[in-house]
C-alpha cells in the first residue's frame, strides 16, 4: 500500500508540474501581447512618443508587481535553485516549500519575463516542481496509510522527484532532469528513487504535450512554449 501511495503522490506531482509550467508559459504570453498590442495599437494610430511611454509604464507596472511578489514571500527570490539544493543535503530552510512560495515564484516569473527582465523559467520550474512535491507529500489525508508519507524522508524524496520534473518541464528533457536531481542536488539516492523520478519527469513532459495538443485533437504538439 505504502508504494503504491509513492507512484500516485510521484503521478501527481508529475501532473502539476507539468501544468504549473503551462500556467506560466501561458500566463507570460498574455502579459506580453497585452503590453505588445497596446504598444502596436498606439504606435501605428498615434504619435510614437506615446506608444513609447505606454511600454515603459507596462514594464514599470509588471515589474513592480514581480517586486512586490517578492516582498510578499522574500524566499520566492532567485531561481530557487540554491535553496532546493540546501534542503536536499539536509538544511531545512522554513517555508522554502510552501504553496505561498509557489504561488509567489510563479507569478513573480511570469510578470518579471514580461516586464522585460532577463530572467526564465528553467530555475523557478525546479523549485515550483519539488513545492509542488512537498505540499501532496504533506496533504492533510489520514485514510490509507498516508500518514506514513508524512516524514523527512519521503519528503526529501518527494522533493527530489519534484527537482527533476521541474527540469523536465523547462527543457523537455526527462533524462536531463533525472540526471540533473541526481548529480546536482540530492546527496541520497537509491536505484528505486531514479525509476520514480523518471516516472515523474516523464508524467511532466505527458502532460505538456497532451494539454498542448489537445487544441488539434492531439494531432501534433504545439512547439511553441
Amino acid at each position: 500500500r505504502i508504494s503504491l501511495l509513492r507512484w500516485m503522490v510521484t503521478f501527481g506531482t508529475g501532473v502539476g508540474t507539468g501544468l504549473t509550467a503551462i500556467l506560466l508559459s501561458n500566463g507570460t504570453s498574455f502579459l506580453t501581447n497585452l503590453k505588445f498590442s497596446s504598444a502596436h495599437r498606439l504606435m501605428y494610430n498615434g504619435p510614437t512618443f506615446e506608444a513609447y511611454a505606454v511600454y515603459t509604464l507596462f514594464n514599470v507596472v509588471y515589474v513592480s508587481f514581480a517586486n512586490l511578489m517578492v516582498v510578499f514571500e522574500p524566499l520566492a527570490a532567485g531561481s530557487g535553485i540554491p535553496e532546493i539544493k540546501c534542503f536536499l543535503n539536509g538544511i531545512n530552510l522554513l517555508g522554502v516549500i510552501q504553496p505561498k512560495t509557489l504561488f509567489a515564484k510563479v507569478v513573480g516569473v511570469m510578470f518579471s519575463v514580461a516586464g522585460g527582465l532577463p530572467a526564465g523559467k528553467e530555475g523557478p520550474m525546479v523549485h515550483s516542481g519539488s513545492v509542488i512535491a512537498a505540499t501532496l507529500n504533506q496533504w492533510n489525508c489520514e485514510s490509507f496509510g498516508y500518514r506514513d508519507l508524512k516524514n523527512d524522508k519521503e519528503k526529501r524524496d518527494f522533493v527530489a522527484c519534484g527537482t527533476a520534473a521541474g527540469v523536465a518541464a523547462a527543457f523537455g528533457a526527462p533524462i536531463g532532469g533525472v540526471l540533473f536531481s541526481l548529480e546536482e542536488g540530492a546527496s541520497y539516492w537509491s536505484t528505486r528513487l531514479t525509476w520514480r523520478a523518471f516516472f515523474c519527469a516523464m508524467i511532466t513532459v505527458f502532460t505538456l504535450y497532451f494539454v498542448r495538443s489537445s487544441n488539434n485533437l492531439w494531432g501534433q504538439q504545439d512547439l511553441i512554449k
